[in-house]
């Protein structure tokens, strides 16, 4: 046990600091409900406050609901500030157009960004262990994944943070007996219509006949592998941020073909891959095949030949060059508001700007750190860097081709997308204001989300608070 309490010390050192305001999700499983106590046990000496986050994906009827009600009452007897949302996820799935597994991890993944944002929060805690890290390599293996996907599940991506994955799921399991806490388990774990499930229960047994230690093994893999793709991916934006242009009028990527094709082919993969994550803000359903196809177009480019790959990504070959899109819709089949199809306001700022005939009114000021936040976060309220901003903020309306980085992404997402997926009916998208900056850079999509690249951190000096009013 003292092994137990020396590895998740130090991993919670290393990725939570003093003061951070960290939210555990928690599903009231072995994994999940040691972190929590583990996570609490540190919480006083390393100075950092922690919240609890439950969603029920309603998948196993009374069960889920008895989970629910199990992770409310852990959180009451810790004293611990207590989120819970219902998500019927197998009614969501056809929206999706995703598996159901992939489903419920995109749902819950929205729902704790919420709650973070709400709570002005700055990690999300998960509980993955070393024997998810395990199923995961294999899983990707068997897909046929390259390093990264042999890289397996990182500590950190973003403010998801993984203090379990050097700890063993028997291991948490004596901790919690130890404790004399009882846990949940879920019935759906056993189910083998599911790749990890089979992976789980059927592969790794069958594996550990040929080397006991094989769990140890992968586990070691996946952190030589990632260490090794972290400093590739270094140099691959480096050489990526050489190589790519965005030509005037362009809403997409340009390689020169010339210069391209002087990389090594295993640069030239990753050079793909990163275009593909800019345009789409993920890599998700992208494979080899697509891959080699857009290599191939470099090779015999021939102008006007073009390749359309998942998810609205075009690659087309012009003079000299290759050519990464996203598809725009048709301009004519959209509705604008009067007079703003293509208009851009400025916004009086400090001052009050009318949009759309007097339906929206947006107030602006800057306020000098630090900011006094309120109890709960109002969709129609921004706070931004200003320096970032800068001093022209327009405010205009979607625009076919529109991107923007969504506050908690790296790469930039079609905005027509994210209305999609935020189920915004396509009546209404035309009329949802969209606040730029000079270069015409999307800062916030009003009512929804602002751009990370303009978010606010402990560097800011001047903050633009933007609130939107009822006229």
């Amino acid at each position: 046990m003292p092994d137990l309490f020396k590895k998740t010390r130090s991993a919670i050192v290393e990725l939570v600091s003093p003061g951070d305001r960290v939210l555990v999700a928690v599903s009231g499983g072995i994994d999940s409900l040691a972190l929590l106590y583990l996570l609490e046990q540190f919480s006083k000496e390393l100075g950092y406050e922690l919240f609890v986050a439950h969603l029920n994906h309603l998948a196993r009827g009374k069960e889920s609901d008895e989970d629910a009600r199990f992770v409310g009452k852990e959180a009451d007897k810790l004293s611990l500030p207590f989120f819970i949302e219902e998500i019927d996820v197998a009614r969501e799935k056809p929206h999706l157009k995703t598996s159901f597994q992939e489903s419920a991890r995109i749902l819950r993944y929205r729902f704790l960004e919420k709650i973070l944002l709400s709570i002005k929060g700055n990690k999300i805690a998960v509980g993955h262990t070393a024997d998810d890290q395990v199923e995961t390599v294999l899983m990707n293996l068997l897909r046929g994944a390259g390093l990264r996907g042999l890289a397996g599940i990182p500590k950190k991506r973003g403010h998801v943070i993984r203090p379990l994955l050097g700890c063993t799921r028997d291991e948490l399991k004596l901790f919690l007996k130890k404790r004399n806490l009882p846990y949940r388990t879920d019935s759906s774990n056993n189910e083998k219509k599911y790749l990890r499930n089979k992976i789980r229960h059927d592969l790794i047994p069958f594996l550990r006949t040929f080397n006991s230690d094989i769990s140890g093994n992968l586990v070691g893999l996946a952190e030589i592998v990632r260490e090794d793709d972290d400093w590739i991916s270094g140099k691959t934006r480096e050489l990526y941020s050489q190589l790519v242009t965005t030509p005037n009028g362009m809403r997409g990527l340009c390689f020169n073909i010339s210069e391209f094709q002087k990389q090594p082919l295993a640069m030239k993969r990753r050079l793909i891959r990163e275009a593909l994550y800019q345009l789409k803000g993920n890599l998700r359903a992208i494979t080899a095949l697509h891959v080699r196809q857009v290599l191939d177009l470099f090779v015999h480019a021939r102008v006007g030949s073009r390749l359309k790959l998942h998810g609205d990504v075009g690659v087309s070959c012009d003079y000299g060059t290759v050519n990464f899109s996203l598809s725009e819709e048709s301009e004519d089949n959209l509705v604008f508001p009067p007079g703003m199809k293509k208009k851009t306001i400025r916004l009086k700022v400090p001052g009050v700007t009318s949009l759309a005939e007097g339906r929206v009114q947006l107030h602006a000021r800057l306020i000098e750190p630090p900011v006094v936040f309120p109890e709960s976060v109002d969709e129609k309220q921004a706070y931004l860097d200003f320096e970032k901003t800068g001093e022209f903020i327009g405010a205009r309306f979607f625009q076919p081709g529109d991107l923007f980085v969504p506050l908690g992404m790296r790469g930039h997402k079609k905005l027509k997308s994210y209305f999609i997926d935020r189920k915004i009916p396509r009546e209404k998208r035309p009329f949802i204001p969209i606040l730029t900056n000079a270069e015409d850079d999307i800062i916030w999509i009003y009512g929804e989300r602002i751009s990370d690249r303009f978010r606010i951190s402990e560097k800011t000096q001047k903050v633009l608070f933007i609130e939107g009013k009822d006229p």
